[in-house]
């Protein structure tokens, strides 16, 4: 069996922009992301050959398949810079917190960062991230709400998941999003899980954002949270200086490279 692709972080980008628009052209592709026609060219021949992205003349759109389920594509998109920076989340839990891990790709590699510690417990609407938790055994204590199983990413979601939200008064919310905004906070596409975040925020102490520098200014819908709801974000590159002045009062900590970790 072939093993899937993994992603570089400029593919990834491709990847959450075909998400948000049906189809784009190579020459607006190329501006958005800042880079040669040539190099975005050589990116989506490869997201091409990977059945990922269909090309057609002048533009690209995302492959039907990829539409249908983007989780698992965002399960193997950046697993180096994941991993880091689920390192470093786990670096600032302290022993015996409580915490909510919301349902995204980044969630499950800090669960599985999570997975070796002792003494958390842990709220999730994500079975995948329960899943990984689980495999330490009886390390952790793990939290699931009702809801209504949401196939294509595994997440328990509906009325009964958000009241569950309403309830919970964490020491930590641990949370990815799809786009750092300069102007918007912290911008989501689903509905859903923009809810089940702002009602977990509520009552949580400390409000912790993960997300790597492919999600600067990226495309975004719904202000999921704004930055005066943050405390801390976590990240792998300097932010750039529209996102630096709107985050002053967010501790911002920058994860370095595999070379100098």
């Amino acid at each position: 069996m072939t093993p899937p692709p993994i992603l570089s972080t400029r593919q990834e980008r491709i990847v959450e922009i075909l998400r948000a628009t049906p189809s784009i052209g190579t020459v607006e592709l190329a501006q958005r992301l800042g880079v040669s026609g040539e190099t975005v060219r050589r990116d989506l021949q490869a997201l091409a050959d990977e059945g990922i992205v269909q090309k057609f003349h002048g533009g690209v759109s995302l492959h039907r398949d990829v539409q249908e389920s983007p989780f698992q594509l965002r399960l193997r998109s950046n697993v180096a810079i994941k991993r880091r920076l689920a390192r470093q989340v786990s670096a600032l839990l302290p022993d015996g917190a409580s915490l909510v891990l919301d349902n995204s790709s980044t969630a499950c590699f800090i669960a599985e960062a999570l997975a070796e510690r002792r003494g958390l417990t842990v709220a999730t609407p994500s079975l995948e991230v329960a899943r990984t938790l689980a495999q330490g055994g009886e390390r952790h204590t793990v939290m699931l709400p009702g809801g209504t199983l949401r196939s294509s990413d595994l997440t328990l979601a509906g009325a009964n998941a958000v009241r569950f939200a309403t309830q919970l008064h964490p020491d930590y919310l641990v949370v990815s999003v799809a786009s750092l905004s300069s102007r918007g906070g912290c911008l989501d596409f689903d509905p859903f899980e923009v809810e089940f975040k702002q009602a977990v925020c509520l009552h949580a102490g400390t409000v912790i954002v993960v997300a790597d520098s492919s999600k600067f200014e990226a495309p975004g819908l719904i202000t999921s949270l704004p930055w005066d709801q943050v405390q801390v974000l976590v990240t792998d590159q300097t932010l750039p200086a529209a996102l630096l002045n709107a985050t002053q009062k967010v501790r911002v900590v920058v994860v370095g490279s595999a070379a100098q970790a």
